[in-house]
Formats: structure tokens, sequence, C-alpha cells
């Protein structure tokens, strides 16, 4: 994604909330113990305050690359990303690490209307041979279930129906202002108890030409019926790409993309 960004956007914020974006501190220090230790470059707002201790972090969520930890004491949810590979280059290491790129996709899916976790900075390990490679800080989320869990446990026709809807108009938003998302699966979005919906995978993509765009399409739609290939009626999926037509229509850059969920 390009560096320049436009003057609506509130890194940081939900849509809920469009004050003056927050002011990241930028720090060099020691990490705490559980994010591996050793240098880390942290940019985080000054109301957060890491404690250096082991204790008090309770894992959320333990993935293939990544782990999700919940920092009671500091009321904060922290995302570690490992390196995808190794060795790891400057580029990759201190311009184009997750957690930057997610704290920065948020703003842009905030500049848009659609909801994400309040982010609150990012860090990124010094060390050559960290564990980890990045941290995103945010602020907890009210209740909410993951959109595959939805898909699963929910028998109500009109809860899912809503919730389908409620996903083609946003991803209508997202990819008709040119925008893809690299991971764009079922369990990357949540659903709270009010029917919003909260991105809390904020890694998108805004690509230069429209091959890569339609591309990416493609592939989200893809991952999207593969993930729930056992939770989605065929009569379900076929609504559900009639809503994201309709709502590509109306975006800037949608028409162009119609044909690709046909």
């Amino acid at each position: 994604m390009r560096d320049r960004k436009p003057a609506s956007e509130q890194p940081g914020t939900t849509a809920g909330d469009r004050s003056a974006p927050p002011v990241l501190e930028r720090v060099r220090r020691r990490a705490p113990a559980i994010l591996g230790g050793g240098p880390w470059r942290f940019r985080l707002t000054p109301d957060v305050d890491l404690p250096g201790a082991v204790t008090g972090w309770r894992l959320l969520y333990d993935g293939a690359h990544s782990r999700i930890y919940r920092l009671e004491a500091a009321a904060l949810v922290v995302k570690l990303a490992e390196p995808r590979s190794r060795p790891r280059d400057d580029l990759r290491k201190y311009v184009m690490c997750q957690a930057r790129r997610e704290y920065r996709g948020a703003a842009f899916l905030n500049a848009l209307g659609l909801d994400t976790p309040d982010m609150r900075g990012w860090a990124v390990s010094l060390a050559p041979g960290a564990h980890y490679e990045s941290a995103l800080f945010m602020r907890p989320l009210p209740p909410f279930v993951s959109g595959l869990r939805l898909l699963r446990s929910e028998s109500d026709a009109d809860r899912r129906a809503a919730f389908l809807a409620r996903l083609a108009s946003e991803l209508g938003t997202l990819f008709g202002h040119g925008f893809v998302h690299k991971d764009c699966h079922f369990d990357n979005l949540c659903v709270r108890d009010d029917g919003r919906l909260v991105w809390i995978d904020c890694d998108i993509r805004r690509p230069g030409s429209a091959a890569r765009r339609r591309q990416g399409l493609r592939r989200a739609l893809a991952l999207l019926r593969r993930t729930a290939r056992n939770d989605i009626g065929e009569r379900e999926w076929r609504i559900f790409k009639q809503q994201f037509g309709e709502a590509l229509a109306h975006a800037p850059n949608g028409p162009s993309l119609i044909d690709e969920i046909q």
C-alpha cells in the first residue's frame, strides 16, 4: 500500500469515532519477555504502558503464524506475528512488517466506514533471529462471535441473511474502492451482539492495476467459499454474491469487477 493517505483517514479509530488520530510515540527498548525480549522498536499511543512480566498474558488464539494475547493489566489485545521468511531483510523487517500493515490498513477501513479494533500502535523486533517479527496493539472488543462460528451455530434464517447481507455490503465498499483483502475469510471478521461487523484482520492492499484487483476479488471469493463450504448453502451463497454485485455497482471502482462474481 502507498504511504500517501487521504486526509479523511483516522488511524486507530472505529467508524463511530472520528476524533483526531492518536499520536504515536517512537520508543526503542527491550520488549516484555513474552515477546521474546531483546530490542524492539515501538510506536504506541502515549496511554499504552506495557509491563515487562510474563504473567497476566492470556492466550486467546494460537494460529500457524500468529498468536493473540489479552493483557489484562494494560487493557490490551496483542497480536504477535512470526516471520514468514528467514533471513529477514530490512525492507520486510522495518517497512513491511505485518503489524504496521494492519495498523495502516485499519485506518483505510475506518475511512471507508468499516469497523476495526481500536488500534493503539505496533512494534517490530530489531533482533535478526526474533521468534516474533512484529506486534500489533489494540483495545479489547465488546462481546462477539466470529463470522464462521455464526454460520456454524446460527439456525435462524433471518439472522444468517442479515449477516451475509451486511458482509456483502462491506465487501462491496472495500473492493469497490480499489482495495483487496489479503486473507478474506469468515474467521477474520467478528459479529457483535448488535449485528455490526468488525474487521479483525486489517491486512489490505490497494493494487495499481485492474488485473490485480480482479485477481484479488477472485481469491477472496474462493477463500470465503472454501472456509465455509460446509456451513453455507448454495441458495445463501447465490444471494450473497448477488448482493455483493449490487454493492459493487454503487462503488467508484466496482462496476469493472462485477463480472468476477457471476
